[in-house]
């Protein structure tokens, strides 16, 4: 048994072969893929920047030509206040290079640009691209809020053009000015090499730049000028990471090949060194095969030298609902081929652990570590573009990632880690945000943590010592204009910190775990409010600790009975968030408050899971549509549409609407045409103290608009 036979190890240099040969083949099929894929998003992500370059131009140029002061002042000729008011955005080079208008009372143009003389000049822009400006805005019906923008070459320089007419489009009878007798206003933005360079490092792209022939061997993105033929392209080399990662893959391959002959013999070696694979599996974690935590707190006792060891902290974000929504079979394959994928990127001096269920650990050592755990992080989520293929499900996979660098050489790795895990869960408060995959640990994230710990000993003074604690209410207004209840928010003015605002020390109660006393606080603030005011009805947020709390409920009953205020002046609103995290226990509760006879909201729409299989599985009376929605039914046919399927949607499943977030006129009337049910937004009223809001709104009183 001290030899291994000789077919066995012909067996294992077999299949030693052709994993290799199937490695290679697969390196090969995966860079094309990835040189394809960083082909179209660079193509993605440049014609994105010349599209968002034109709508800032166009943007721009409507609110100053549909400014009334603008209006007035081109057509009043006082060409100071021009100057002073409109001038400028060229002069200073901030909003604008070029500026100038022509037209109505003008017999030609004037303007100024980015060399900084106060006088107008006339014969700033060449007549051609003048008069294709006039022939575009002509196109346009007078009084209509909009311009038009195309690209142009002025003086050797592309530029970004936009140009509208000066006019004031809200006024009834503005459309019956004549065409002739408006001034147009025309403003320009340089494509400088600057602005270039600052997107090539955005999308780190190589070779960047304006070209005014259509290249060949080079991607390109055409610029329109006024007549919608391309005036310039802008072209870049072809991005090819998978070639480049495949050489890298390449060179290591014959390494593999050569030692094929001396691996069969290190069998032998391995089967005698058994008892040490006894170490090794107490330190290895066993769904990964990476070193575990008892591996990673010896790495760690190992001092490290300022500026040459670094700590990367990756997290799989939304990794629960892998687990509650497909399995967790589902998310032992992710941990699992996160993991292969991951251990691609380590060696010597990077080492990669697996502390906890969905959380990794990169130990950088060596010279340059911030550079290096910098660029392994960009190679972390490469790794990640493509999906990953679980029972059937391809699933996207995504990292909150954290770093932190050695400072000194005192700095011992425990505190390391817990810098680079501050990072990282800043780096998950904010995903979602272009650029916030990867946060660095810096004296801000340790000001913050500061913060939050000041705001939590705060808090445990205020609840221990009553005073600071109050309520504000907002009105939720029925279709006659009346009030229908008032939805009570959380305030809290600190002796020692101010006013602090609800979502900072509402999110700080949650994290130490603070959150079911102030909620009892507030909720014995509004039963005061419910007992002087018999005719008020309330809407009461409530987290998902204090629902999951299990004696929350019983205290709310017994507070109200102790009071007699009867549970139907009381509609409690919840986020999706609770019935996503636990549904059988959200189930649960949800009923015990139902029966207590509270009305249920579902809160935020939209802005999280939105599932309609849980408005049905949970029956709901209110649906509350977020304020992110409300406000872009302005100017927006998709806005509309969208608010307009979700009202549909409520109400074929007998759900109440409450829009949130109405500031203006114009979006209550559309809401109303819409037939939204209940309204609620600072165009309405903005949170009031209970003295304001029961002289404003209680007793009858409504107010001079309505929602239906």
């Amino acid at each position: 048994m001290h030899r291994l036979p000789s077919r066995i190890v012909a067996v294992m240099i077999a299949t030693i072969l052709i994993s290799v040969l199937t490695v290679g083949a697969s390196n090969l099929w995966l860079s094309r893929s990835m040189d394809h894929q960083a082909r179209e998003q660079s193509l993605a992500q440049v014609r994105s920047a010349a599209d968002n370059l034109l709508t800032q131009v166009r943007l721009t140029i409507i609110d100053y030509a549909k400014w009334e002061g603008a209006v007035d002042g081109v057509a009043a000729a006082d060409l100071d206040w021009v100057y002073e008011n409109i001038g400028t955005a060229a002069t200073t080079g901030q909003t604008a290079q070029i500026v100038l208008f022509w037209g109505g009372r003008y017999g030609g143009d004037l303007g100024w640009n980015d060399e900084g003389l106060e006088e107008p000049r006339s014969g700033l822009l060449d007549p051609g691209t003048i008069g294709l400006a006039e022939s575009l805005i002509a196109k346009l019906p007078v009084g209509v809020y909009d311009g038009v923008q195309f690209f142009a070459w002025h003086d050797g320089g592309l530029f970004a053009l936009g140009a509208a007419r000066l006019e004031k489009p809200e006024q009834p009878n503005a459309s019956s000015v004549p065409d002739e007798d408006l001034s147009r206003l025309l403003m320009g933005r340089r494509v400088t090499e600057a602005a270039l360079a600052e997107v090539a490092d955005g999308f780190m792209l190589k070779g960047l730049g304006v070209v005014r022939e259509e290249p060949t061997g080079r991607l390109s993105v055409p610029l329109p000028g006024g007549d919608g033929r391309p005036v310039a392209w802008l072209a870049w080399d072809k991005p090819q990471p998978g070639t480049t990662l495949l050489w890298r893959l390449a060179s290591a391959l014959v390494p593999v090949v050569l030692l094929t002959a001396g691996l069969a013999g290190l069998g032998m070696m391995l089967v005698r060194r058994g008892a040490q694979d006894l170490l090794v599996t107490a330190r290895t974690d066993a769904m990964t095969g990476l070193p575990n935590r008892a591996a990673f707190n010896s790495i760690l006792a190992v001092p490290g030298r300022a500026g040459e060891r670094a700590i990367l902290f990756l997290d799989v974000n939304d990794f629960k609902r892998i687990n509650d929504s497909i399995g967790h079979e589902a998310g032992d394959q992710v941990i699992a081929g996160l993991a292969r994928r991951l251990n691609r990127l380590a060696g010597p001096d990077l080492i990669l652990a697996r502390i906890a269920g969905d959380e990794f650990v990169f130990v950088v050592t060596g010279p340059d570590a911030e550079q290096r755990t910098l660029n392994l992080a960009e190679l972390a989520r490469a790794a990640l573009e493509e999906p990953f293929g679980v029972l059937g499900h391809q699933l996207q996979i995504s990292l909150s990632m954290g770093y932190a660098v050695q400072a000194d050489d005192d700095t011992l790795g425990f505190d390391l880690v817990r810098q680079a895990d501050l990072a990282m869960y800043e780096a998950k408060r904010h995903k979602g945000q272009p650029g916030t995959g990867l946060v660095g640990f810096s004296a801000v994230i340790a000001q913050a943590s500061r913060d939050a710990l000041a705001l939590e000993q705060g808090l445990r003074r205020a609840l221990a010592h009553p005073g600071e604690l109050s309520v504000a209410y907002q009105p939720i207004v029925g279709p006659d204009g009346r009030l229908e209840r008032a939805e009570a928010l959380a305030r809290w003015t600190s002796r020692e910190l101010g006013a602090v605002p609800p979502d900072r020390f509402i999110a700080v109660a949650e994290q130490a775990g603070l959150i079911v006393e102030l909620g009892r606080q507030l909720f014995q603030l509004v039963c005061d409010d419910l007992v002087a005011h018999p005719d008020l009805r309330v809407s009461l947020n409530i987290s998902p600790l204090q629902l999951m709390a299990p004696d929350f409920i019983a205290s709310l009953v017994r507070e109200l009975c102790d009071r007699h205020i009867t549970p139907e002046r009381i509609e409690i609103e919840l986020t999706e968030a609770v019935v996503v995290d636990d549904p059988r226990l959200a189930a649960e509760r949800l009923e015990e408050l139902r029966r207590a006879g509270f009305s249920i909201a579902l809160d935020d729409f939209g802005t999280g899971y939105s599932s309609v299989g849980y408005l049905e599985q949970f029956r709901f009376d209110t649906l509350k549509i977020d304020r992110s929605f409300v406000s872009k039914i302005r100017g927006s046919a998709k806005g509309v549409r969208v608010v307009d399927a979700m009202i549909m949607m409520a109400h074929g499943l007998d759900l109440r609407v409450v829009c949130e977030g109405i500031e203006t006129a114009d979006e209550l009337e559309l809401l109303r045409d819409l037939g939204c049910d209940l309204a609620q937004g600072f165009h309405l009223d903005r949170p009031l103290p209970i003295g304001a809001l029961a002289a404003r709104w209680l007793g009858g009183r409504e107010t001079q608009v309505a929602v239906a």
